[in-house]
């Protein structure tokens, strides 16, 4: 009895304790302190344009992360400069917030900050318990249901992603919902990926230049626009010429790309373009194909778009020609002109092509225009789909048509629709046109299911 007793004592003194602590914590207040953010955004403004400006430009990309990282002064200076290295260093950043987080827990927008950093690197608890924590004083933002939407779906509490998705308001909110999901899972390796190019053509590395180009070319802004980096361009040509010669094949054909690519975005360019073509002796009236998969399928696309080419009549003249050029390389690009070429031509890409550029290229695109090829001959336990999901795990659109053959089949969909809701989140993948409509129609599908 008096054990019993002893046990009900301490068990009643854990709970007493743990109540005070917990009142403690839900009397802790949450600040948002605007005017001493803008006070250190003043004082490292100079830093931040000479990083992206002057730095990013000239040096190496990871002495200026570096750089820009040492004049942090205290936690406000972290959670900027975290803010301003997010889609170029995500180490660095989440780092600085984590940071600035730990210094001082009761900031509104380091809790944010925090929880958009953990949530990129999948520890969903940590990133819900502080949108969480921002969401207390922020109700109205929908962009942190469409975070908790995910980071639940990601912990398997499929009533509260439901939940919190529909507290989005999907109908209401589509584009800012798109950019949410843009905004953890969007590109961050541009700038390191120019940095490393420019390296490599220090050692002359011709590939490396023809990448280089083409990255300044066609730069990724999100998933839904690109544009071309001027200031990034008139350096980067420099470095060509320097490294290889204005008589190199790889400064005349980057050269001759990139003023071509400027021209199709001018109306009344054909003439001009042909003549670039003709005087760097490439493409047309048979010339050579540039020595770069991407760029000549976008000298392709533009040639095409003018007329200065027939789509059938090249592939008749110089399709075996291409594919011959793939396989030498084993460039993805050029097995995707050829394939371009034949579904023009043919109205489809054959099997044996998709095969080629998924076997032999290990592409995924390839891998899914064999299974659109399929079509109604999908079925759900085909061995070729088993290997394409473990080919490409993180394919939400071949993981979509195992989904549709469960269902065509009359077998339980959730466990593969949930599957398929976690990859689209990460890509939006499964719409063309990378919205994000796809995962509206998943979660009515998954209410249905609950």
């Amino acid at each position: 009895m008096t054990i019993l007793i002893l046990t009900m004592r301490k068990t009643s003194l854990f709970l007493f304790v743990n109540l005070i602590l917990l009142s403690c914590h839900s009397q802790i207040t949450i600040e948002d302190n605007k005017k001493v953010i803008e006070k250190n955004l003043k004082k490292i403004t100079p830093a931040l344009e000479y990083f992206f400006s002057d730095c990013l430009t000239n040096k190496d990309c990871d002495d200026c992360v570096n750089a820009l990282i040492s004049i942090a002064k205290n936690e406000y200076q972290e959670y900027l400069i975290g803010g301003a290295l997010y889609s170029i260093a995500p180490k660095a950043s989440y780092e600085l917030h984590k940071s600035a987080y730990e210094k001082k827990t009761n900031e509104l927008k380091f809790n944010l900050e925090y929880a958009i950093e953990s949530h990129r690197i999948g520890d969903y608890d940590t990133a819900i318990k502080h949108y969480e924590i921002y969401k207390t004083t922020n109700d109205t933002d929908y962009r942190i249901d469409v975070w908790l939407s995910e980071c639940y779906l990601n912990i398997d509490n499929h009533s509260k992603a439901i939940e919190h998705w529909k507290k989005a308001n999907h109908s209401k909110n589509h584009t800012g919902i798109d950019k949410a999901i843009h905004i953890i899972h969007g590109k961050v390796d541009q700038i390191k990926k120019r940095s490393d190019l420019i390296t490599k053509i220090k050692s002359k590395n011709t590939e490396s230049a023809f990448e280089l180009i083409f990255l300044d070319l066609n730069w990724e802004l999100d998933w839904w626009n690109n544009n071309m980096q001027e200031s990034f361009l008139e350096k980067d040509m420099v470095t060509i010429k320097k490294n290889f010669g204005d008589d190199s094949k790889e400064y005349i054909q980057t050269s001759a790309y990139n003023k071509i690519k400027h021209l199709s975005e001018k109306p009344g360019s054909t003439d001009s373009i042909k003549a670039l073509l003709l005087n760097s002796k490439l493409i047309i009236d048979n010339n050579e194909l540039p020595l770069n998969g991407r760029i000549t399928s976008d000298l392709l696309r533009i040639s095409f778009i003018n007329k200065l080419l027939d789509e059938k009549e090249f592939f008749e003249k110089r399709g075996k020609e291409i594919i011959e050029l793939a396989d030498k390389h084993k460039n993805e690009e050029l097995l995707n002109i050829f394939a371009y070429l034949e579904s023009t031509v043919n109205g489809h890409v054959s099997e044996q092509t998709d095969k080629k550029g998924w076997y032999d290229y290990q592409s995924e695109r390839f891998a899914i225009s064999y299974f659109i090829g399929l079509a109604d001959k999908n079925k759900y336990d085909n061995p070729d789909l088993k290997k394409a999901l473990t080919d490409f795990p993180n394919s939400s659109k071949i993981h979509w048509v195992k989904l549709n053959c469960a269902k065509i089949e009359g077998k339980d969909i959730k466990p593969d629709l949930i599957r398929v809701m976690k990859k689209e989140f990460k890509t939006l993948g499964v719409n063309q046109n990378k919205y994000s409509y796809g995962l509206k129609n998943y979660f009515h599908m998954l209410e249905n299911e609950m």
